[in-house]
C-alpha cells in the first residue's frame, strides 16, 4: 500500500525568499529539467502539458514561447501550477521550437535551453508491466499483459483448466491436442476478469502417463488507479455523498502521477468540461464504469478505445473545478455512467485494491 505522507509547515508567502533585513528577494528562476506529457525531454507538442522542473519557479508570472529570430512567431501562456521547484505550463497555440524565457516580475526573467514544438502523433499510453509471463510468486492482474502459463506434455487429447480453488469451479477451459505445448492466461472468462482469488492451471481427461505442471496463482481483479504516493482522502469532504452529494471518492497525489486503468474495457468517454476538467470514463465488460476527473492533460486513450489493465489513461492534475492536485474517482453500476448507472460509494473497493497493488 502506498501512502502519501504530509507534514504541517508554518504559513508563509510562496516563494523561497533571500532575507536582506527586512526586505525579501526572491530566488532568480532556474529550469534544468522540462518533460513533456507523453514523456519527451525538452520536446513537447501544442496543446500539451510542459512540466518544468528547477529552482526559483513560484515567482515566474508568465512563460514566454521565444521561437525565431525576431517577436514574431513568440508566444506566452501563464503557468497552471507552480511552486519553488516545479512549474507546469500549456504549451500555447502557435509556438515554435526555441527557448523559453520564464518572466518572473520580481526577480527578473530568465532564459532556458531550447524546446523543440513536435508535430507528430504523441506516443501510444503505456502498460504497467511489460508483455511477459509472470514471476515465480508473482500476482496476476486479471485483463493486463501479464501472462500465467501453464506449460503440459499430455499422451492424448485433454484439456487445460483455470480451477478457482476456493469452490474448484473451472472458470475457463482450453481443449489441448496430444504432444507437448503451453496454455496463457490472463486472468478473464467470457471478456470479463475473473473473481478475486487464487486458482490453478491443472491439466485433466488424461491417462497417468500425461504430465504436466499444474500451477497456483493469484489473481487480482483490479489495479488501483494512482500509480505513486497517494491518500484516500483528507476529510469528510472527500468522501462520497455526504452534505453536497459528492458524486466520488477525492484522492491527493502529486500533479503528474500517472494514472492507469484499474480494468480492461473501452473508453466510454474523453472530454474536458468546466468543473470535471480533462476527464476519462472507462467501462468494463460487465457494463461497470470507472470515471477520472480532474486530470492534468486531455486523456491519452480516446473514445472507443480498448484499454488493459494497468494501461496509462492520464495523469494526476487539478483542471476544472478541483483545489489541490487530485483524483476524482467514481464508480457507477451497470449500464455505465449517464446511461442508466447508478453511482456508488468506491472507497471500499479503492481500499481492496490499494492493499495489494
Amino acid at each position: 500500500m502506498l501512502a502519501l505522507m504530509t507534514t504541517a509547515v508554518s504559513a508563509a508567502p510562496a516563494g523561497a525568499q533571500t532575507s536582506t533585513g527586512g526586505a525579501a528577494i526572491p530566488d532568480r528562476a532556474v529550469a534544468s529539467v522540462a518533460t513533456c506529457a507523453s514523456g519527451e525531454s525538452w520536446a513537447c507538442r501544442v496543446g500539451q502539458t510542459l512540466t518544468i522542473a528547477g529552482e526559483g519557479l513560484d515567482g515566474v508570472e508568465r512563460v514566454a514561447f521565444l521561437g525565431g529570430k525576431g517577436s514574431r512567431d513568440d508566444r506566452s501562456a501563464v503557468p497552471v501550477t507552480r511552486s519553488a521547484e516545479q512549474l507546469v505550463v500549456t504549451v500555447p497555440r502557435g509556438a515554435r521550437s526555441g527557448v523559453l524565457r520564464l518572466q518572473s516580475p520580481a526577480g527578473g526573467s530568465s532564459r532556458t535551453r531550447k524546446l523543440r514544438i513536435l508535430t507528430g502523433a504523441a506516443p501510444q499510453a503505456d502498460v504497467t508491466g511489460a508483455a511477459a509471463d509472470l514471476k515465480p510468486g508473482e500476482a496476476l492482474i486479471a485483463g493486463s499483459r501479464k501472462r500465467a502459463v501453464l506449460r503440459y506434455s499430455a499422451s492424448g487429447a485433454g484439456t487445460v483448466e483455470a480451477v478457482r480453488l476456493s469452490d474448484g469451479v473451472a472458470v475457463r477451459s482450453w481443449p489441448v491436442p496430444a504432444g507437448s505445448g503451453e496454455i496463457r492466461w490472463d486472468g478473464t472468462a467470457n471478456g470479463s476478469v475473473v473473481a478475486d482469488g487464487r486458482y490453478e492451471l491443472r491439466l485433466t481427461g488424461q491417462p497417468t502417463a500425461s504430465q504436466a505442471s499444474a500451477q497456483s496463482l493469484l489473481v487480482h481483479d483490479a489495479m488501483f488507479p494512482i500509480r505513486g504516493k497517494h491518500d484516500l482522502g483528507q476529510s469528510d469532504t472527500n468522501n462520497f455523498g455526504g452534505a453536497r452529494g459528492h458524486g466520488g471518492q477525492d484522492m491527493f497525489a502529486a500533479c503528474g502521477t500517472p494514472l492507469v486503468a484499474v480494468r480492461p474495457g473501452t473508453v466510454q468517454f474523453a472530454a474536458t468540461q468546466d468543473r470535471a476538467g480533462n476527464y476519462v470514463v472507462l467501462q468494463d465488460a460487465a457494463g461497470q464504469s470507472y470515471v477520472y476527473m480532474h486530470m492534468r492533460d486531455a486523456a491519452l486513450v480516446k473514445k472507443g478505445q480498448k484499454v488493459l489493465a494497468g494501461q496509462r489513461v492520464g495523469y494526476v492534475g487539478e483542471t476544472g473545478r478541483a483545489s489541490g492536485c487530485h483524483l476524482h474517482f467514481e464508480l457507477w453500476t451497470a449500464p455505465g455512467w449517464y446511461t442508466g448507472g447508478e453511482g456508488v460509494d468506491p472507497l471500499p473497493e479503492l481500499r481492496r485494491w490499494d492493499s495489494f497493488s
